[in-house]
């Protein structure tokens, strides 16, 4: 399966825990953003003929795509179909909302173009929390945000919530993933959050202004993977969550090892066993399509046969299903019974067929120590004799 990515690199303001390469929205950049994005799309799609058209998925992300003027979306929109991305006839077109610029507008704009499915970026609906971390609207705008979203029919929704915030309780998390699950929504996420020392929240940890409580993680998820099971969302991926038939299907061919082409400052692209991105920097970014978009200015990464074996055990076990040891099996490799022992011994793993094992996947605990298993696991992996 083939997907593409567009990254809209533009934020009404930056947030405190935001590491992304991501600019304060300017009405001066939108226009200039959206000719360079098309042109890179165009250069991408002389480059490698007809690929662009075999896109099953199609999913904008940031930053705020959501800010970005009807015209440019509308252009960007019309140079995918140009290249021969029927938008039509995609599987799935998703595309991130933030409260502060959801409007019927906005909206509008979206489905007309053929979004139908809709991330909305709420965080938490503790209005001192959302101001600790520097999100840029109000408890009342993520709400009226997400009602109106939910008021149009034939689309779908997502929740995003986080949690491990400076002084977040458990008390304080669980009512949110109760409150938000009571929408009728068909997919949520919550992230832990990670603190970059680099980013303005991160600063404060240093310094002692915000304490997080990392004894909370663990409960914080776990009670909010059992609140969501309660309620019928069933965990797909270690941090997203779907009515049955509603998962994400672009999001899962990342975690399938799917190609799919970036487009943007830093998208990310993975084709032909290489993944690669384009500078980061805007300024950067911009010279590098004007100039053409040559390969020597792109990162890549070649992944050798053990960089394939190290991403199937990372994206395999952060999924439910798990990992199949047939397909370890066709890269040439097996996994000893004896190193699955410890964590079965602990309930931290589930084995899948009898007598013969044919599959492993995480449970209870085991999502909690998912970094420690699976390097545990792929370090014993051996060649087929």
């Amino acid at each position: 399966m083939f997907s593409l990515y567009i990254h809209i690199p533009f934020c009404k303001k930056i947030c405190d825990y935001c590491d992304f390469r991501v600019l304060p929205a300017s009405d001066k950049l939108f226009q200039e953003y959206s000719d360079l994005v098309c042109r890179e799309i165009e250069l991408y799609e002389k480059k490698y003929p007809g690929t662009l058209k075999t896109a099953e998925t199609l999913y904008l992300g940031g930053g705020t795509p959501s800010m970005l003027p009807s015209d440019c979306l509308g252009q960007i929109f019309a140079c995918l179909q140009s290249v021969g991305v029927e938008v039509s006839r995609l599987r799935e077109v998703s595309m991130e909302f933030n409260p502060e610029s959801t409007s019927r507008e906005t909206i509008e704009n979206a489905l007309e173009l053929g979004v139908k499915r809709f991330s909305l970026g709420l965080q938490t609906f503790n209005q001192e929390l959302l101001k600790r971390i520097g999100r840029s609207h109000s408890v009342e705008a993520g709400v009226d945000a997400l009602e109106l979203l939910l008021s149009y029919p034939d689309i779908r929704v997502s929740g995003d919530l986080m949690f491990s915030l400076p002084g977040q309780t458990l008390d304080v998390f669980l009512s949110d993933v109760d409150r938000l699950s009571d929408y009728p929504l068909t997919h949520i996420s919550f992230y832990g959050l990670t603190v970059n020392p680099r980013t303005i929240l991160g600063q404060k940890v240093q310094k002692g202004i915000f304490e997080i409580d990392e004894d909370l993680y663990e409960p914080m998820y776990q009670g909010g993977v059992e609140l969501l099971d309660a309620k019928g969302f069933k965990r797909y991926e270690v941090s997203n969550f779907a009515k049955p038939g509603f998962e994400s299907i672009h999001n899962q061919n990342y975690w399938r090892r799917g190609e799919y082409a970036g487009f943007g400052p830093g998208a990310h692209s993975y084709v032909g066993n290489r993944r690669f991105y384009a500078p980061e920097i805007y300024p950067r970014w911009r010279d590098y399509v004007r100039n053409g978009a040559p390969e020597n200015l792109l990162t890549i990464d070649e992944l050798s046969e053990e960089d394939v074996l190290m991403e199937l055990f990372w994206l395999s076990l952060r999924q439910s299903s798990g990992l199949d040891l047939q397909e370890l099996g066709k890269m040439g490799y097996k996994l000893p019974e004896t190193a699955l022992t410890k964590w079965l011994k602990h309930n931290y793993l589930q084995v899948e067929g009898s007598p013969e094992i044919t599959g492993i996947r995480l449970r209870d605990r085991g999502w909690i120590f998912m970094d420690d298993i699976v390097t545990d696991l792929a370090n014993q992996c051996s060649k087929l004799e």
